[in-house]
C-alpha cells in the first residue's frame, strides 16, 4: 500500500469512529504494513500537518479526532 494509501484509509477509519484510540489504529494497520507503529507515527504526523485530525486525550490516552477539514477530506 502506498503512503497516500495507507494516510487515505486511516483518515476514513478515524472519519468513521470520530475518536479513535492509537492502539486501534495500530490493530487496524497490522497485517496491512510491515511496521505498524512506525508507519502509523508517520501517518499521524502527516494528517496533523495537513490539519486533517487533532490530537485529543478524553481518557487520558492517545486518541486522534477527524477535524472538520478531515471529514470534508474523506468526502472527495
Amino acid at each position: 500500500m502506498q503512503n497516500d494509501g495507507i494516510e487515505k484509509k486511516v483518515l476514513e477509519e478515524i472519519t468513521k469512529r470520530m475518536v479513535v484510540k492509537k492502539e486501534e489504529l495500530i490493530d487496524f494497520l497490522d497485517g496491512k504494513v510491515d511496521d505498524p507503529h512506525a508507519v502509523l507515527a508517520a501517518v499521524i504526523r502527516s494528517l496533523s500537518e495537513k490539519g486533517l485530525i487533532t490530537s485529543v486525550s478524553p481518557v487520558g490516552e492517545s486518541c486522534y479526532a477527524v477535524t472538520q477539514k478531515g471529514m470534508r477530506e474523506t468526502l472527495r
